[in-house]
């Protein structure tokens, strides 16, 4: 990526290189973009599509954040963030996430803004969304976490 002449590209891979992601999304090509992605940009990426799936990965992998779709084919990612962060695990407590949805209009996003906020997300983007709005948000919320271990060091 280029921004005034100079590669921002390096900076957000190194920013991104040993971060765990729990992807969740049952749009398959939307899923398959997403993953390859994040993983050009240096993330390691699970992925689900269904709340089911995603807790079975979120035990086993204990990613370092979660993104989500918020409306699922069994559920919806207010329960699933929910579900997440009552798992055993003490960093699913502390999982930031972010949601992203399609059904937002204009008039309607401030709404889901306010419902994903207080819902326990710490960010909400509408689709389609600018990509580095997202990797802005993926940096932000994972600086406290030790890129080797993947393991909170910090209160978030």
């Amino acid at each position: 990526m280029q921004r005034n002449g100079m590669s921002e590209e390096p900076d957000i891979k190194s920013r991104l290189r040993g971060i765990s992601i729990l992807l969740v999304e049952d749009d398959p090509d939307t899923l398959a973009i997403f993953d390859l992605f994040l993983t050009h940009m240096g993330a390691t990426v699970a992925t689900a599509t269904t709340v089911k799936a995603a807790l079975k990965m979120a035990e086993e992998v204990q990613p370092d954040i979660l993104i989500s779709d918020l409306q699922l084919p069994d559920g919806n990612g207010y329960d699933l963030l929910d579900m997440i962060r009552k798992l055993p695990s003490s960093s699913s407590k502390l999982i930031p996430a972010i949601v992203m949805t399609g059904h937002s209009t204009p008039f309607s996003e401030p709404a889901y803004n306010q419902g994903a906020l207080s819902g326990g997300f710490q960010k909400f983007l509408a689709k389609p969304f600018n990509i580095d709005e997202l990797l802005a948000a993926i940096a932000e919320f994972t600086r406290g976490v030790d890129q080797d271990a993947h393991v909170y060091c910090c209160d978030i």
